[in-house]
């Protein structure tokens, strides 16, 4: 058992408790003459490796922090009569990272100074939101002001809930699986597709 918890290769063989080796899909040969201990394990028992992957049980939440992203743009209009202006416009995304919880703010500032000496701003909160990952459902839930997307009506902002499925913690190999089907029909014909 001690060798089978340094491999991490089985799920469940490190909880305290030994494998049965005794179903009909494993096998445990040992061989006195060749001084080798020869395992059979199903498919199924295997934790699923990709180099390209880390499975979420070595996930990381973070750190604990603050971010904020930001974008400032600035132009200045100059007629050959009248009185120039000067406009600014700052916009991006704040946020804190607390253990697993993410919570992210977009904002956006917008001013405007009149040559005659008029000025105009406003700052509003597009979106404000907090979200957090569910790997053990291979979901990410989000809590506050959100988009919903979809194949076939126009994304609408709402406040609310949502958990969605995020195909992202999937292993690349498993992500967006379409097997691609060709040929041509000479007729008529009834094409079925199943798993």
């Amino acid at each position: 058992k001690s060798a089978l918890d340094r491999l991490k290769i089985i799920p469940g063989a490190d909880d305290g408790h030994c494998t049965d080796f005794s179903t009909r899909e494993s096998t445990v040969r040992y061989s006195p003459a060749r001084q080798s201990l020869s395992i059979t394990l199903p498919q199924a028992w295997m934790k699923y490796q990709d180099p390209d992957w880390v499975p979420p049980s070595r996930w990381s939440e973070g750190v604990n922090g603050a971010v904020l992203d930001y974008n400032f743009l600035a132009s200045r209009y100059m007629p050959h009569q009248g009185s120039s202006s000067n406009s600014y416009s700052l916009y991006g995304t704040a946020g804190l990272n607390f253990g697993p919880w993410r919570l992210r703010s977009d904002y956006q500032y917008n001013r405007t100074d009149n040559g005659n000496g008029n000025s105009d701003s406003d700052f509003f909160l597009p979106q404000t939101y907090l979200f957090r990952a569910l790997p053990q459902w291979r979901s990410k839930l989000t809590v506050g002001q959100s988009y919903l997307n979809s194949a076939i009506f126009d994304a609408f902002r709402f406040t609310g809930v949502t958990l969605a499925s995020d195909d992202r913690m999937l292993p690349p190999s498993l992500q967006g699986y379409a097997p691609q089907i060709s040929g041509i029909a000479n007729s008529n014909a009834q094409v079925t597709v199943s798993q």
